[in-house]
């Protein structure tokens, strides 16, 4: 029991551990549903930010937002989630990253957004949702003039299917933590008594 409790505790300090890294940003980014300009046929994709034009942006979304990148997912599959990697350049100023969630417009219900312990690159992780096959999407931006946005890459998290190894190892858990229980009410396998 000593040991169960151990390791509860070692994976609690370590899942608080990646939260205290995420730190606020002063500018925002979001993924929207609106009209579509540019196909994505494969991914990972890179894309630049222009600025944002009448009707772009659904009308109940902050209107503050200059840069925005317009897309329609046309490659067969839909994106569980999407991860935005861009250089840390002197017009984003080392600001420290989090991402702000725009609403019911939003295709994602979560953020992860953080800047590289070397200053070098922000990582924007949207995920617990879907951008679906041939459906459209716009990335907005805020704070920063959409011309001096550095270029930002793209990478897709498809749908997950759980792989076998995953199984086994859930299985194997549960079986742990029924023997243990069992044990404890004095209701183990006749065999495992000696």
């Amino acid at each position: 029991m000593r040991m169960l409790r151990c390791l509860v505790a070692i994976a609690l300090v370590c899942g608080l551990t990646g939260v205290a890294k995420a730190d606020q940003i002063d500018f925002h980014m979001v993924v929207l549903d609106p009209f579509a300009t540019t196909p994505i046929f494969t991914t990972p994709f890179q894309f630049s930010f222009s600025p944002c034009v009448e009707g772009q942006l659904p009308t109940n979304v902050n209107s503050s937002y200059v840069g925005c990148f317009s897309g329609v997912n046309r490659t067969g599959n839909d994106w569980a989630g999407m991860e935005l990697v861009f250089s840390n350049t002197a017009s984003l100023g080392s600001q420290p990253a989090g991402c702000a969630l725009d609403g019911s417009t939003d295709f994602y219900q979560s953020a992860i957004c953080s800047l590289a312990p070397d200053g070098s690159e922000y990582f924007l992780d949207f995920t617990i949702g879907s951008i679906p096959n041939n459906g459209s999407f716009v990335i907005a931006e805020d704070g920063v003039n959409p011309s001096d946005f550095p270029m930002v890459s793209v990478t897709i998290i498809k749908d997950v299917v759980p792989e076998p190894g995953s199984i086994w190892l859930m299985s194997t858990g549960i079986l742990l933590v029924g023997f243990l229980f069992a044990k404890r009410r004095n209701l183990a396998i006749p065999a495992l008594r000696s």
